[in-house]
């Protein structure tokens, strides 16, 4: 058995048709008819139902579906871990977030001719995760103080590491369509009043930290939720074109603020995110790696 056994009956089971599923995949019918019935011949029993409509899979054919799936699934996942040489490039995992992108652009200006970038936008899990897999070198998070302790606990399970670097304090995000542009600050209590764009979903999330410190001024749950999206890309034409709002880090570095997007600040909101980065201990940090650090620490 081979992969491309286990590929060329997925799609025809997909496409239900032998020449659609060689059409697909830049072959002869012929030849996937042939792969296909190799596999059937090396497992004793039929996988398809054919007929002049087309194929279909037998009932035992559905249960080899599904496994075949969850192995060409996991076999892309296994490809997508390929990158490329560790001591010419900087692995980095992120979330999303505008100023982090300018300071990779920044890396790339100043170390583009010595090292490729490798860079992943995700949640704090993801973040984590392809810290503990290798396919990153370090992480950049943030984390709630009250937090931390836990966040340190699951972190002890992968053998990582989180390094704070600040504590910062949330803000709401306007651009010059939002009615609240010309103002410097905003109540808590208005919040409810206001359309807002979600970003990732997370435990870590920031509209999970914002009930904790609003007090109970205001339920999170009763925020006015329009759009959902883990893509920055959207979050900030929203920002620019619409009257959408978002919750975020108040964390515009000057040279980086080339859109016309507002912070304000919220009344009474003290500090209380750490923003830093997880690494595994038992790897020494590269000097690019570590050229992002100070940068990055520079900017907060």
């Amino acid at each position: 058995m081979d992969i491309k056994q286990l590929e060329f009956f997925v799609i025809a089971c997909e496409r239900g048709s032998l020449s659609k599923a060689a059409a697909c995949m830049y072959t002869s019918q012929p030849n996937v008819s042939k792969t296909i019935r190799s596999l059937e011949y090396e497992l004793g029993r039929p996988l398809l139902k054919r007929s002049g409509k087309g194929v279909s899979p037998t009932v035992y054919g559905e249960t080899v579906l599904e496994y075949a799936r969850m192995i060409l699934k996991a076999t892309a996942t296994i490809s997508s871990l390929s990158v490329p040489d560790v001591k010419n490039s900087i692995r980095i995992s992120t979330y999303p977030s505008n100023m982090l992108a300018r300071l990779l652009t920044d890396f790339y200006i100043e170390w583009g001719h010595l090292f490729s970038i490798e860079h992943h936008e995700g949640t704090v899990e993801d973040i984590t995760d392809q810290v503990h897999q290798g396919i990153s070198e370090i992480g950049v998070v943030y984390v709630a103080q009250h937090q931390v302790q836990t966040f340190q606990h699951i972190l002890s399970h992968k053998n990582l590491e989180f390094v704070p670097l600040k504590t910062k304090k949330i803000c709401l995000y306007v651009g010059k369509n939002h009615p609240l542009y010309q103002e410097e600050s905003v109540e808590f209590s208005a919040l409810h009043s206001l359309k807002f764009v979600r970003g990732v979903r997370d435990f870590f999330s920031m509209e999970h930290h914002l009930e904790t410190v609003s007090m109970g001024i205001i339920d999170t749950k009763k925020l006015n939720h329009v759009v959902y999206s883990n893509s920055d890309h959207l979050t900030i034409n929203l920002l620019l074109y619409t009257d959408v709002c978002s919750l975020g880090l108040d964390f515009m570095h000057g040279p980086y603020s080339q859109y016309q997007v507002k912070a304000l600040s919220i009344d009474g909101c003290e500090p209380f995110l750490q923003i830093g980065y997880v690494r595994d201990p038992e790897r020494t940090l590269s000097e690019q790696a570590k050229w992002i650090i100070d940068k990055f620490q520079l900017m907060l």
